[in-house]
């Protein structure tokens, strides 16, 4: 690629079905948005640059609208939108749609409000109705698509800032914040789950999936990138029917041993009103059953969430166990 005044600071490729094609998003530090093709890097094919409007580059769209670094992008699944959010205090929206048009490209642009913090990390999450940003005072801050100005929701709670964003499902995130936690975060309802992992008090920069999603990297200013068991957070995850075995299997080796045990005739009672007292215990027992019954009955199914977080540690339990 050309060079640039200003450095690099995040990427992003858009999908093959955007307008534009898979084009390169690139964010500077002086907040800078460029969309380069890559096919066109260093081609000197006349016929390529009369299609790029006669530059001699693979620059083929940008704005400079923003006043700080772009800290992270995101799009819908056509990629006919394209999100950036910024340390300027603003989430910037670009119409490719219109952006390609030479007609209407100067109304691509559209920003948010000024939020008065920092947006440090942006995800898109409920299937591509909420746009959700960590901030520098630790808030999570909640877009509807498609009304831009001010955000719709904010989920406090985090101590430091959110410097990463990564999604498990439709409902979950996890974050990477400048305490060194990575957290498991559940929204609408909102809910801080447990804590995946730490670094040692170092900012979390960067969170990552690998392949098939069994593992979760991290990249952090203690110059280490560190792997987290991640299988749990699958949907298809069996762990949960192995720990049922685990309990059928105490449960029966509980009832062989309570049938060995010798049990007391009639004629063996220690006084004669042993008889009667069992029967009434055995109908109170039969009355605690069937209350169980009906309160299990009554009871709601665990979530995902409710079955993830019961394997994390909350923030109050990992303080502990440092100290």
């Amino acid at each position: 690629l050309p060079q640039s005044d200003a450095a690099i600071h995040c990427l992003r490729q858009l999908p093959p079905s955007a307008p534009c094609g898979p084009l390169l998003c690139v964010g500077d530090e002086n907040g800078g948005i460029r969309l380069w093709d890559t096919r066109m890097c260093g081609s000197h094919d006349v016929s390529a640059i009369s299609k790029n409007g006669g530059r001699k580059g693979a620059c083929v769209m940008s704005w400079e609208d923003n006043e700080d670094y772009i800290s992270g992008f995101e799009h819908n699944a056509d990629g006919t939108t394209l999100l950036a959010s910024s340390a300027d205090c603003t989430m910037s929206i670009m119409d490719i749609r219109k952006a390609i048009n030479p007609q209407t490209r100067k109304e691509s642009f559209r920003q948010s409000d000024n939020q008065e913090d920092e947006l440090l990390s942006i995800q898109l999450l409920k299937h591509g109705k909420k746009v959700v940003c960590g901030t520098q005072q630790g808030v999570l801050a909640v877009w509807s698509w498609g009304i831009w100005g001010d955000v719709s929701d904010r989920f406090p709670g985090h101590p430091a800032s959110i410097d990463a964003l990564l999604k498990v499902d439709e409902d979950t995130i996890l974050t990477g914040s400048s305490d060194g936690l990575i957290r498991l975060v559940q929204l609408h309802p909102d809910k801080l789950l447990g804590v995946l992992g730490e670094h040692d008090g170092y900012p979390v920069e960067k969170l990552q999936f690998n392949a098939d999603r069994s593992f979760v990297g991290s990249s952090s200013h203690d110059n280490l990138i560190r792997l987290w068991d991640a299988r749990f957070l699958n949907d298809d995850f069996d762990g949960d029917e192995d720990d049922e075995d685990e309990e059928e299997e105490d449960t029966k080796i509980g009832g062989v041993v309570a049938a060995a045990a010798p049990s007391k005739t009639k004629h063996e009672s220690d006084d004669d009103w042993s008889d009667d007292e069992e029967e009434e215990e055995k109908d109170d027992d039969d009355m605690d059953e069937d209350s169980d019954d009906d309160d299990d009955g009554n009871g709601e199914e665990p979530t995902a969430n409710d079955r993830r977080s019961k394997r994390l540690k909350t923030d109050n339990e990992k303080f502990f166990e440092d100290l």
